[in-house]
């Protein structure tokens, strides 16, 4: 991909609640206008809704999400996507273009700023109609000083361990550490 970097992370990660653990290595690409805050959005996304065997992996896509593709998915046997992960900015009618065209995945949503939530909102109570399917996404959210804490440690080369319990995320990433609860945002889903 031109102008991208390659990002390599250890990810050691601890879902206490589930029993999961996991060491593996991670490569992502990271487009030239990607912000260091939306790599770091995209590997606590991979930590969050990791799903442990039983299902497809988790895959990275190659840039920011778009109505066309997602920051992560994941696959089906055939190929079909079963989950489509989007960080950070949500554009509504991005949105409403996933939810039309991609039925059968679950829409997961991770933001990491209330900024993101008060836009995706004003965007949402400006439409005209009720958006089908909003019912169903999954959003959540996690602390901005915890996503402005990490990005400020960005190398190509980090070691990350990740704990989640309860609600709750904890992570060190290269000595740099750092924690937030995760929660739902307040996200209406009364028409318009």
């Amino acid at each position: 991909m031109y102008g991208a970097t390659t990002l390599q992370f250890r990810l050691t990660l601890a879902i206490i609640d589930r029993g999961v653990e996991l060491n593996q290595k991670l490569i992502l690409s990271r487009r030239a206008d990607e912000p260091v805050t939306h790599v770091v959005l995209r590997l606590l996304a991979y930590c969050l809704f990791f799903r442990g065997e039983g299902g497809e992996a988790l895959r990275f896509a190659p840039g920011p999400a778009d109505r066309d593709g997602p920051d992560l998915v994941g696959r089906d046997l055939i190929g079909q996507p079963v989950e489509w992960i989007v960080c950070g900015h949500l554009d509504a009618d991005e949105l409403r273009h996933v939810l039309q065209h991609q039925r059968q995945a679950k829409v997961r949503v991770l933001f990491g700023s209330d900024a993101e939530v008060v836009e995706l909102n004003r965007a949402l109570a400006s439409l005209r109609k009720r958006m089908l399917g909003l019912e169903a996404v999954d959003f959540r959210q996690v602390t901005e000083e915890l996503v402005a804490r990490l990005a400020e440690a960005a190398m190509e080369r980090q070691r990350w361990t990740v704990t989640l319990l309860e609600d709750h995320i904890y992570v060190d990433a290269e000595g740099v550490t750092g924690d937030s609860p995760i929660w739902r945002p307040s996200i209406p889903l009364a028409d318009a």
